[in-house]
């Protein structure tokens, strides 16, 4: 395989898409989960699919329920609301910043002979 035909054969990685991609998987890192719902909100909106309005809903309940259990919380809790918080904020934070990086599209074909998009 010549060079010429390896470039080719490489799918487009413009730098727009892998920026935005990036940026919404550390926005919930970057807010401690505050921001959990925004990626999928962004992804569902761009995609238009029944799967991204689904998971952008089950953000938004992990959402709400970090926020109650942050408000009804002591300061100085243990055990099962210990458990409870640290499970809340992992989804709220990783589970929404892995959702982002793996739905968000990260490459497009390159096109064919013929001009199109295979």
């Amino acid at each position: 395989m010549n060079p010429a035909e390896n470039v080719a054969a490489r799918p487009i990685r413009p730098y727009g898409a892998w920026a935005a991609r990036t940026g919404l998987a550390l926005l919930p890192f970057a807010t401690l989960g505050l921001l959990c719902p925004v990626p999928s909100l962004v992804i569902a909106v761009k995609r238009h699919r029944s799967a991204d309005w689904v998971a952008f809903a089950v953000f938004c309940a992990v959402w709400v329920s970090w926020v109650l259990q942050l408000a009804t919380t002591p300061d100085t809790t243990h055990g099962m609301r210990f458990a409870a918080d640290v499970l809340l904020i992992g989804l709220s934070t990783a589970g929404a910043a892995a959702h982002a990086w793996k739905a968000w599209p990260a490459t497009r074909q390159s096109p064919n002979e013929n001009g199109k998009s295979a």
